[in-house]
């Protein structure tokens, strides 16, 4: 599958501030979605929660990690936001295409909605 971007607009935590259009890169094998620092801090996202991350070089690094409401296709979520450098590629990550039920459609590069997986136990 071939790398393919989205527009999803970024909600402000704060107020007074406005929504941000961004082009994201789709990328399933990233957990978290990335944004750059100067944009989630200028929505009004702060971090309040640290953590390591393993980079597609094989590299450990130190995160920081806020929440943010983000919108694909008519979907909103709130989501973890991992603050990337100011050149970082802003990310569409695993865990937020799942908390909007989408999934990727390899023979469109598309969004597609999926179906949620719960467990069913019986009764005992």
């Amino acid at each position: 599958m071939g790398v393919f971007r989205v527009q999803v607009r970024l909600l402000p935590s704060a107020r007074g501030r406005v929504p941000r259009e961004l082009e994201m890169v789709v990328d399933t094998g990233a957990s978290y979605t990335v944004v750059p620092r100067f944009i989630a801090e200028e929505l009004g996202i702060r971090p309040i929660r640290r953590g390591a991350a393993r980079l597609a070089n094989g590299t450990r690094a130190a995160m920081e990690m806020g929440q943010g409401e983000l919108e694909v296709g008519g979907l909103r979520t709130v989501t973890w936001i991992v603050f990337g450098d100011a050149e970082d590629v802003a990310l569409l990550g695993a865990v937020t295409l799942q908390e909007l039920g989408l999934e990727v459609d390899p023979a469109t590069e598309t969004l597609r909605p999926t179906d949620a997986y719960l467990l069913a136990a019986e009764a005992a």
